[in-house]
């Protein structure tokens, strides 16, 4: 099982991302739209490149997601105090806990989905 959920994050990423791009701002309400926009940078967002890019940089920080408890997607729960004090946290962009609609929990769920590929990118670098 946890041979295949590396594979199967990056095709989630993709499918969700081609859907991401077929948002009609029309339907959503003035709060939502707000909420959405500010994901939209997902849709030219590739995890894989954006680690390697911040790697580079020598930044090692995971991302986290903005939730009351500090969710790090993709990281194993034995090992999240160790990543947080040893790699550092920084918050993706535009997440959130509060869902305003429909099409941001869409958004959210592939914002945490890029987070995980991410960090699991990242993890073997910091650790």
């Amino acid at each position: 099982m946890k041979t295949i959920l590396p594979l199967l994050f990056p095709l989630l990423l993709l499918t969700a991302c081609q859907t991401g791009e077929q948002i009609d701002m029309s339907q959503v309400t003035p709060k939502e739209k707000n909420a959405v926009e500010s994901l939209l940078w997902l849709k030219q967002a590739n995890a894989e490149n954006d680690a390697r890019q911040s790697l580079d940089r020598g930044d090692k920080r995971l991302l986290a997601m903005a939730t009351r408890g500090s969710n790090i997607p993709g990281i194993e729960p034995e090992l999240m105090s160790k990543a947080k004090s040893v790699c550092g946290v920084r918050y993706l962009p535009g997440s959130t806990d509060m869902v305003m609609g429909e099409t941001h929990l869409k958004l959210l769920q592939v914002a945490e989905a890029y987070a995980a590929n991410y960090n699991r990118l990242v993890i073997d670098h910091c650790l």
